[in-house]
């Protein structure tokens, strides 16, 4: 049923969007911001908990389709299990990147527009660690370690933008991307879902 019900909502919200358009179909320039949380994918998933995100971008657009160059910065805090193997007090990871990606849009001009987009750049991680250490006199100190490694990687995903006023391009907008960056082994994969405002 559950399955049904998401089938229908794919199918039937973006054909909804198709029935008025607002303004003409003019190139031009577009952008956005917004922020959300972040969850983190298996195996990445097992050592971080849930997090926040904030993304932006600017582009050029058409009804169907537009181009954005795109920045996204997410952060994890790694959970306390991994916390103690490290023998770290606290610790984040953080992922940045910048990427070029296409987007398509079913009604760009509309109430509602469903879009689906995705490309490629280049990606950031940076692990942050506070751990405590002991001096001579029995004085306590806090370490701070970071190491950072930055490799390709790509994403892709959609969202819905939602065109409250004919009158203005501003829209509200939430999306979900699948990321992946290209590290040893199996790499690193994590989900933002963003909330924010497209103009």
């Amino acid at each position: 049923m559950k399955r049904f019900l998401l089938i229908l909502i794919v199918a039937v919200v973006p054909a909804s969007a198709q029935w008025r358009h607002f303004g003409r179909p003019l190139t031009q320039p577009t952008g956005y911001f917004g922020v959300g949380f972040s969850e983190p994918v298996n195996p990445l998933g097992n050592r971080l908990d849930t997090g926040w995100n904030i993304a932006g971008g600017v582009g050029v657009t058409r009804p169907y389709v537009g181009l954005m160059f795109d920045v996204m910065f997410t952060d994890f805090g790694i959970n306390n299990t991994n916390l103690a193997l490290l023998g770290a007090r606290r610790g984040s990871q953080r992922y940045l990147a910048l990427t070029v990606d296409p987007v398509f849009h079913v009604n760009d001009r509309g109430p509602v527009d469903f879009y689906v987009t995705g490309g490629g750049g280049l990606y950031g991680q940076i692990t942050h660690l506070r751990t405590k250490f002991v001096g001579p006199q029995n004085n306590t100190f806090d370490l701070i370690s970071s190491d950072s490694v930055y490799r390709p990687g790509v994403n892709g995903g959609g969202g819905f933008a939602f065109n409250l006023d004919e009158r203005s391009r501003t829209k509200f907008f939430v999306e979900a991307r699948y990321h992946h960056m290209f590290l040893e082994g199996k790499g690193t994969d994590f989900i933002p879902v963003t909330f924010g405002v497209r103009f």
